[in-house]
């Protein structure tokens, strides 16, 4: 029997037990992904993108809310929240703040400290959020020039985040750049 082409077969000597293994096509880059006629990442692995409600920024840029909860798992490495404002009770429908987060710490239920107080935290603690992970907030900037809906599709070619997704390089540079042109970009609100 031929394999096909999408898994090969593999019998293990001395057993017998046949294991199935993807072949290598189909398995995720760890990586970025290049973009051919540039030679360029097509994302930034240390930023990523996320909707959040206008209530929950206003108690992050108030410090009532240290940190934000997710259901999903973040990989170790991303360090910078890009926190798409929705529409919904009044918000910008834009990229608004950057948060920044540890790159290694990702909190579970009942690791988040009861010190100092946050919005969510005792509920988190408790497993009572659909919430599996916990992001604890270091930082938060605001853009000095926030990224409407309408400049996301037609500049960077992204819509309103559903979940999350990696920045494109783009607009990283663009809103957030290099050290010595960041005072222009951004304000830092804590």
């Amino acid at each position: 029997m031929a394999p096909s082409s999408s898994s090969s077969t593999v019998t293990k000597k001395n057993t017998n037990r046949v294991t199935k293994r993807t072949s290598t096509s189909t398995t995720k880059p760890k990586t970025p992904r290049i973009n051919n006629k540039s030679q360029v990442p097509d994302r930034v692995l240390t930023d990523v993108l996320l909707a959040i409600k206008s209530v929950h920024l206003k108690n992050i840029a108030s410090r009532r809310k240290n940190h934000e909860y997710r259901k999903y798992r973040l990989r170790d490495g991303v360090e910078r929240l890009w926190l798409y404002e929705t529409a919904e009770d009044g918000g910008k429908a834009s990229i608004t703040h950057v948060a920044v987060i540890p790159s290694d710490e990702r909190r579970t239920p009942g690791t988040v400290p009861t010190e100092p107080f946050g919005i969510g935290n005792d509920d988190f603690n408790a497993g009572l959020k659909q919430s599996k992970y916990g992001y604890p907030i270091l930082e938060l900037y605001e853009l000095v020039k926030p990224v409407s809906l309408g400049e996301m599709k037609t500049k960077w070619g992204m819509s309103a985040p559903m979940g999350w997704r990696y920045l494109v390089p783009d607009l990283w540079m663009d809103r957030w750049g290099d050290e010595e042109n960041r005072d222009a970009n951004v304000k830092k609100v804590f």
